[in-house]
């Protein structure tokens, strides 16, 4: 959830509230959590079956053919003129012969003539006849051709359903071919600070780097067993040149880009292949998700808030096992859940020298939420929300607060489209 970056930098600041002899703390926990599709296939298919094809395998293939002909048309002309050859040199030699019997008989007169005042000279020459040459064939440009079974196997899946081909959804990623503009030598000036005999002296550098731009369109297209669509798009941003910008240096760098280009096709391959899996699993999967966020306890030197630790490490525990063991993780989160909301009970954000003071409250209430989410328990956290929203928060708990609204938002209308 795009919540998590917000926590992570709140937590700093949780770290330095400081009441008398107690004071906030939070710790980063990273779990995961199934995140319900927005768009779920009802009935929820049992099977799925990957697929990744190149549009351009045909124009490939069409490339090769026509280099396979113009190969054989190159060979056939070169053994047809090896053929001809012989005779070639024959008719060669017997035209010089005939010329040079007709030089023969001319009279010597008759040769300065056409020499000295006739400014001729007559005498014959042999044809030269060129020995016959394979012509070269260059190989055309390819586009990549790829292991398209591994691609689908590696990169292409719907979590929550099953790999196999009774009755299965058809996942298919469609390439259109890897781009790149030509490279270029780009030039910048860069201030540079000497210091000789404690004289300081700046002088602009040059600096040289490769620049080029890439792309790799592709689309996708996710269908029930009887053909009709259920999810297909061209994500746009797949159109759009990325800047590749190689390492500064003041000398010029070499035009062979070979190994920059290869690698950042395989990036743009690899990174277009896990956005679409994302976008196909946000809507119809059942997608394992990562979930980074702060969760607090009270730092206290006469061990007052031991109850608070407890709700720490039970919730910890039940966080981490989400995924792995769902009942027992809801277990230790309900024994988090009670702890905190006992201590609420407590709750004086008037008194800043109560055990649960305003500070301690928020911090536990930001807790219960991310239970509550994890939990998909949509009623209590509305109630916290609610009560949030009563509060004077300071900007940093407002945005937090803010965004857990938006979580639920988003949790609650996938849950209303999964029948929950």
């Amino acid at each position: 959830m795009k919540k998590s970056t917000l926590f992570v930098a709140i937590a700093l600041a949780f770290n330095s509230f400081q009441s008398f002899a107690q004071s906030v703390k939070g710790e980063s926990i990273t779990y995961s959590y199934v995140k319900l599709p927005s768009n779920p296939v009802k009935p929820k298919p049992a099977y799925y079956q990957s697929f990744v094809t190149a549009a351009y395998e045909v124009e490939n293939q069409k490339l090769l053919a026509q280099f396979e002909a113009d190969k054989a048309q190159a060979e056939a002309d070169y053994q047809r003129e090896m053929a001809e050859y012989p005779n070639r040199l024959k008719a060669a030699d017997d035209k010089y012969a005939k010329e040079m019997e007709a030089w023969n008989a001319k009279s010597t007169a008759s040769k300065i003539l056409e020499k000295q005042v006739l400014n001729e000279n007559n005498h014959p020459v042999k044809d030269y006849v060129a020995q016959p040459y394979r012509r070269t064939i260059n190989p055309p440009v390819l586009k990549t051709s790829y292991d398209y079974n591994s691609l689908a196997s590696t990169y292409l899946f719907i979590d929550g359903v099953e790999k196999g081909s009774n009755n299965a959804l058809n996942y298919m990623v469609t390439l259109q071919g890897f781009d790149a503009t030509p490279a270029k030598i780009v030039t910048e000036q860069k201030a540079e600070v000497s210091i000789v005999n404690n004289v300081k002296t700046t002088n602009n550098v040059n600096y040289y780097h490769i620049e080029f731009t890439y792309r790799h369109p592709m689309s996708f297209r996710v269908a029930n067993a009887a053909n009709q669509e259920i999810y297909a798009a061209a994500p746009a941003e797949f159109t759009e040149y990325k800047l590749y910008k190689g390492a500064a240096s003041k000398t010029q760098p070499s035009m062979d880009v070979s190994a920059a280009l290869k690698a950042m096709e395989d990036k743009c391959l690899q990174d277009n292949l896990k956005v679409i899996n994302h976008l196909v699993n946000d809507r119809i999967g059942f997608e394992k998700t990562d979930e980074t966020f702060e969760l607090y306890y009270v730092k206290s030197k006469n061990e007052s808030h031991n109850d608070i630790q407890d709700a720490f490490n039970a919730a910890q525990l039940g966080f981490k096992m989400l995924t792995t063991n769902e009942a027992q993780a809801k277990i230790k989160l309900e024994e988090a859940n009670a702890i905190w909301k006992k201590a609420l009970e407590e709750s004086d954000i008037e008194n800043k020298k109560a055990r649960i003071d305003k500070d301690v409250t928020i911090a536990i209430y930001f807790n219960l939420l991310e239970s509550y989410f994890a939990m998909r328990n949509t009623t209590e956290a509305d109630a916290i929300l609610q009560t949030l929203g009563r509060m004077d928060l300071s900007n940093r708990d407002k945005k937090q607060r803010e965004a857990y609204e938006q979580a639920y938002l988003d949790l609650k209308l996938r849950m209303a489209a999964n029948g929950l």
